[in-house]
């Protein structure tokens, strides 16, 4: 059997097409090119291992056997049979298959000619392979027509029957346990294929301005199969029925339900009276119905059709929005412009005069299915705050007087300080919105000037029992400077107001007693039924709705839902759960820290935008801060006892050159005291392991020589942990045995310092030249932690990264071991001194 090592089997099963060398053969290199690796077979210790050509065995102790053959061998090289026999044996006996082709050849010179009679037949046997799949998907795409047509054609005649009785699938019955209170994402037993309804069963009543938003989602795909939004006034004790508009195809994936309560006055849900899981996980009273496909057509009620066919992204990654919905931005206050730098996507900047302010407006943002939307600020000098605002479509504000006011599905963050190293301003996205909202980013300056840009624009979406930041205490303005014994930790990122929560701060009411708010007049729902008794708690399929008249069919006919959702029909009503009904206990609070600190760049600006003329209003508004009230949240911050969790990956900054800023005031040193610098990742790097990671190495030049040689090489996408760099070009050298690290300033080298420490310059620019003796000192002096962050990932995989590159120039096995120890020499010098 083979053996090799750990880390070399994602390398192994990536389907490369490789050559299998036995030891004996001198110099496989020539069989190495960028699109066919050879791995060699060493016996070590009675163990057959295997390894990529120019590395050493792996240790036989710590290597893991190789279960299968690797499916894209193409050869077996060896200079005698003897050698590679066992590997046969075996290769018959692990797969069930005759084992590749073998090549007697003592060089890889010599097998070059037999290898490549293989390589042939491969290409030509994968080529007829590929014509017959392209022969078989023509095929398969002309069915798929005909099948598409004919259900067109079906589709007018079968909703213009009377929706068929839908059959039950899964009956959940009501227990006596504490309800289910906050999100929480739970599968249901059963799949998707052919369903056509689902139940749950409310604890109680829902009051207030609340709503609750339940998704159906294919479990293996994540793809939002059903989407509901119910307001908290629809609730009441008993079953609620939730209807598709036409039962599900046979779609192979488990049903998972995920249920998000947004806003106050939203009841729990009933457990299942049956559940025998482990304690703590959700286990939720539900019954679902099961159909033929076109059977029935409805128009659900609380259906939310914009979500439906969504593939929801992970959990709290942001997802930046295209530099597009800047196109209809404009400014309602201030100034307005674009800032670029070189061939730098030109971003926003606003600026405000001295006691003044700037307000940008994006009146359209499509962000279906995403739950939180990011806005990053530069720094925009001493004194400085900045808003944000989400508002519906339809409320809009037409200028600045209307900031603050916030119609139910809006939000707004409050004044916040803008701090020297930036501001991430953070706004929830309720489902009111309808996955379409506009965008409000306002600028108030201090005693002087301020300028900020807005670096980025993005949005994600939480997974359901996500814990969402909280907000200031009420009476505290974010504006203001708080005394340094009330302020949060560091990392803590209060959590943007609310309509709610804004009421409640007005009011000075404590945050655990603030009341629902008061629901406007609203048309009057139909009373709930009555409970029954426990035996009846089983829910039974909705009624079907009677046939449409003949003279009022349109072309596909879509019934509405009878009012069973409000009133259950019988059989739906859940006994034994009246009382007082429970109420809504919202999530846990978790502190968010804030990202690394932004790139100062030196900008170049261009008008882009400019405040809309409009009709001059009667009384103009006062100047100065005073004009914006500030929003007062009502929420307790965390304290510095919250343990906060993990930062979202930041974005890429585009690299500029750095740019002064004004020192602190004595006043602004007293408020604000200093904060330690974030670190990117550890200075050093842990011995037998490697903490970055990279894609491709592309190699430039390989000159060779007796005291001094080099390899230029670029390390493309290199990344460690959140953190990437595009791409990390570095000259490795080799002067008398001692190593070195080049880096340049020079045309065909990318800009990947933020800090140039470089002081030497020669006739083809500036350059950077680190000795192994330097490293530790260099290292050491480094102030920005992007660039030092920089250096430790390049060299935790500059050993596997030589490798690459000289294999690439078709080295020895002798040359690449002494540019992997060239390459171990400077991390160890990088390493603290015990």
């Amino acid at each position: 059997m083979l053996h090799a090592d750990p880390l070399h089997l994602p390398r192994l099963a990536s389907g490369r097409p490789l050559v299998i060398v036995a030891e004996g053969v001198m110099d496989p290199s020539p069989l190495a090119t960028p699109s066919l690796d050879v791995w060699m077979v060493s016996q070590r210790q009675g163990l057959t291992l295997l390894h990529p050509a120019g590395t050493r065995a792996p240790d036989p102790s710590s290597a893991v056997p190789v279960e299968t053959p690797p499916a894209a061998t193409l050869a077996l090289v060896a200079s005698e049979r003897l050698r590679i026999g066992a590997l046969s044996r075996w290769w018959q006996e692990a797969a069930g298959l005759p084992a590749p082709p073998f090549v007697l050849a003592s060089t890889g010179q010599a097998a070059l000619p037999g290898v490549l009679a293989l390589v042939t037949e491969a290409l030509t046997t994968s080529r007829a392979r590929e014509a017959e799949a392209s022969k078989a998907i023509v095929a398969a795409r002309q069915e798929m027509e005909l099948l598409r047509e004919a259900m067109s054609e079906a589709t007018p005649y079968l909703a213009h029957r009377p929706p068929a009785e839908p059959r039950l699938a899964f009956s959940g019955e009501v227990g006596d346990g504490p309800p289910i209170l906050g999100a929480f994402r739970q599968p249901l037993g059963t799949g998707l294929a052919g369903l056509a309804a689902i139940a749950v069963h409310p604890a109680g009543a829902g009051t207030g301005q609340g709503m609750l938003r339940l998704r159906l989602i294919g479990g293996e795909s994540g793809r939002v199969v059903g989407c509901w939004a119910v307001p908290a006034r629809a609730l009441s004790p008993g079953w609620l029925t939730l209807d598709l508009p036409t039962p599900l195809g046979p779609v192979k994936e488990t049903a998972v339900l995920e249920v998000t309560p947004q806003g106050p006055g939203l009841p729990g849900l009933s457990r299942d009276a049956r559940w025998s899981g482990i304690e703590g996980e959700h286990g939720v009273a539900f019954s679902a119905w099961a159909g033929t496909p076109g059977s029935r057509y409805l128009a659900p009620a609380h259906w939310m059709p914009e979500e439906v066919g969504l593939v929801l992204p992970a959990n709290d990654v942001p997802l930046a929005l295209p530099s597009s919905v800047w196109a209809e931005a404009r400014a309602l206050e201030g100034e307005a412009k674009t800032v670029a730098l070189g061939e730098e996507t030109p971003r926003p900047m606003l600026r405000a005069a001295a006691k003044g302010r700037a307000v940008l407006l994006l009146p359209h943002l499509h962000l279906p299915g995403l739950d939180r939307l990011r806005i990053g600020l530069g720094n925009a000098g001493a004194g400085a705050e900045a808003a944000a605002w989400v508002y519906p479509l339809d409320s809009l504000p037409g200028d600045v007087a209307g900031l603050d006011r916030l119609p139910p599905g809006a939000a707004g963050t409050g004044w916040r300080g803008v701090p020297e190293e930036g501001l991430e301003l953070s706004l929830p996205l309720s489902v009111r919105l309808g996955g379409r909202a506009g965008l409000a980013i306002a600028l108030r300056a201090g005693p002087a000037a301020a300028s900020v840009e807005i670096e980025r624009l993005a949005a994600s979406a939480s997974r359901a029992g996500t814990p969402e930041p909280v907000a200031p205490a009420p009476g505290e303005d974010a504006g203001e400077t708080a005394p340094a014994a009330a302020r949060p930790a560091a990392s803590a990122f209060p959590a943007p107001a609310t309509r709610e929560t804004n009421a409640a701060a007005a009011d000075a009411v404590p945050a655990a007693s603030v009341p629902a708010p008061v629901s406007p007049p609203v048309a009057a729902e139909p009373a709930p039924a009555a409970p029954v008794s426990p035996a009846a708690s089983r829910p039974e399929p909705p009624a079907p709705v009677p046939r449409v008249a003949e003279a009022l069919r349109p072309a596909v006919a879509l019934s509405i839902p009878l009012p069973s959702l409000a009133v259950p029909p019988p059989g739906l009503v859940a006994g034994g759960t009246g009382g007082t009904p429970a109420s809504s206990v919202a999530p846990p609070a978790a502190a968010l820290p804030a990202d690394p600190a932004p790139l100062p760049v030196t900008r170049v600006d261009q008008r882009l935008f400019a405040p809309q003329a409009g009709p001059a209003p009667a009384e103009a508004p006062p100047a100065g801060p005073a004009a914006l009230a500030p929003v007062r949240p009502a929420m307790e911050p965390p304290r510095a006892t919250t343990a906060p969790v993990a930062a979202a990956p930041p974005l890429e900054p585009a690299p500029a050159l750095p740019r002064e800023t004004a020192a602190p005031t004595a006043a602004q040193a007293t408020a604000a005291p200093a904060q330690p610098p974030v670190r990117v990742m550890p200075t050093n790097v842990l011995s037998g392991r490697a903490p970055a990671r990279y894609e491709v190495v592309r190699l430039h030049q390989h000159l060779p020589g007796a005291s001094y040689r080099h390899l230029d090489v670029t390390v493309v996408s290199l990344a460690s942990g959140p953190t990437r760099w595009p791409a990390v070009r570095v000259k490795v050298q080799s002067k008398d045995g001692e190593p070195r690290m080049e880096f340049r300033q020079a045309t065909g080298w990318p800009q990947m310092f933020r800090d140039w420490l470089g002081r030497a310059s020669d006739k083809f620019g500036p350059f950077l030249r680190i000795s192994a003796p330097e490293l530790r000192a260099f290292l050491d002096c480094m102030t920005d932690e992007r660039d030092a962050a920089m250096i430790q990932a390049l060299l935790a995989v500059l050993p596997r990264a030589l490798e690459d590159a000289c294999r690439q120039a078709g080295l020895s096995v002798v040359q690449t071991g002494e540019w992997m120890e060239t390459a171990k020499a400077l991390q160890a010098e990088s390493r603290p001194a015990a």
